[in-house]
């Protein structure tokens, strides 16, 4: 039998022939995308530079997955119960170190962390939720906090309190120093009727004490300020606020780098008891956007956060429910009855479980809606990284800079939200 015929070797393409793509498709705004991403490309090599240089490489996190094993360090072998540290330092306060343990048995979890930074530097708080999935998704929350702080730094309300005719000094513009002990209790319902959308409704009681401090490094808030002039201080206020907010967001979660819109409304009432006579309403909005900006995993984020309170009786509002400024990242000590921020973020991953960003913001108080203006707009941007897990934020870092000189803030375990006015200082 003759043996098969070797079928024939196939002949080399000619180039005409050469099918498929050597290179992806180029679009047309490529060029100016190349442009923007070699602008902003030193100054991502300098944030990578630092970052590295700390010895918390990106490529240790991505390769050794140390936060996996850190999970696996601090939880029981099925996850159900965890206890991790807690660190919270901030420029121009003390650090406050502690522990957070956690229980999660689905559908319930709860949480009780502990701080402690000195006699008046002190935090307990304990959390509790419920949730479900039918017949949609909805979250049933109880928690409670103790807190005393001191060191605290009051300048005045408007955005130039040195100048501002509401404010009575003692003595020509000063910081008045105070402490505060602050009671909290909270309780929240929030459902999600719809992939995008969630309906939140809280209402929480808080009792503050504020008064002088023992000591400190500059006048007291007695001194810096006619005492009657700053309403809330020196007595016990106890207010129940509810509020009910309205959030649309459809990014895929909430942490590491991804693209979406958000917006959120909301309103709210406080009411003082047992004597109390405070009475204000509040109402505000936030919208954000998360833009792919060269490729899909670095996002520019615009934001922007107005808030704003009115009180109902004329006696007034104290000075520690005023509109405040908490998502502005460089001093945030402006207080008044509206506050607007701007911010713009670029963001980019480092590593599985880093990500981070270059930032600018804007911020203005006001006595008015009508009185918002870009005049005297104060501004601060800077650097920072945020460590995430899969399902939530572990920390982050950032420094700012500003006219008023530079800003840190370092925190580990205790989280941070986007527009919690429940939570605000």
């Amino acid at each position: 039998m003759a043996p098969p015929a070797r079928s024939a070797a196939p002949a080399p393409a000619s180039p005409d022939e050469i099918n498929g793509i050597e290179r992806p498709a180029r679009r047309g705004d490529e060029a100016v995308r190349t442009v923007a991403n070699a602008m902003l490309w030193p100054f991502r090599l300098v944030v990578d530079l630092v970052f590295l240089a700390t010895g918390a490489a990106g490529a240790l996190l991505e390769n050794e997955q140390i936060v996996p094993r850190t999970r696996d360090f601090f939880f029981t072998r099925g996850g159900e119960i965890g206890v991790f540290p807690t660190v919270f330092l901030e420029t121009g306060t003390r650090p406050n170190i502690g522990a957070r343990l956690i229980t999660s048995i689905d559908p319930y979890a709860a949480t009780v962390r502990g701080g402690y930074g000195g006699p008046d530097e002190n935090v307990f708080e304990t959390r509790m939720r419920l949730s479900t999935s039918k017949p949609f998704p909805a979250v049933a929350s109880l928690e409670g906090m103790h807190d005393r702080r001191t060191g605290l730094g009051f300048l005045g309300i408007g955005q130039l309190p040195e100048s501002d005719p509401r404010n009575q000094f003692r003595n020509g513009p000063a910081i008045g120093v105070y402490r505060e002990r602050r009671e909290r209790v909270v309780a929240g319902l929030g459902i999600r009727p719809l992939p995008d959308v969630e309906v939140l409704l809280s209402s929480s009681l808080t009792l503050r004490y504020v008064d002088d401090p023992e000591s400190s490094g500059g006048p007291l808030l007695s001194q810096a300020f006619l005492p009657e002039s700053i309403g809330g201080a020196y007595h016990m206020t106890r207010i129940v606020y509810t509020e009910l907010a309205l959030r649309v967001d459809s990014r895929v979660s909430r942490n590491g780098v991804h693209t979406g819109l958000l917006a959120e409304g909301y309103q709210g009432l406080g009411q003082g008891i047992l004597g109390d006579p405070t009475r204000f309403g509040r109402a505000g909005f936030r919208m954000a956007a998360f833009l792919p900006f060269v490729r899909r995993t670095t996002i520019l984020s615009p934001k922007i956060v107005v808030d704003g309170i009115a009180p109902i009786e004329p006696t007034g509002v104290p000075f520690q429910e005023l509109a405040g400024q908490p998502t502005f990242r460089g001093f945030a000590n402006r207080r008044d009855y509206v506050s607007a921020v701007a911010s713009l973020d670029y963001r980019w991953y480092l590593s599985r479980f880093v990500a981070a960003r270059l930032f600018v913001d804007f911020a203005k108080v006001s006595p008015s809606v009508w009185a918002l203006n870009l005049e005297n707009v104060r501004w601060a941007g800077g650097f920072g990284f945020d460590l995430h897990t899969s399902t939530s934020e572990v920390g982050r870092v950032a420094i700012a800079g500003s006219a008023e000189g530079f800003h840190f803030l370092f925190a580990f375990g205790v989280p941070a939200g986007f527009g919690d006015r429940q939570h605000r200082d």
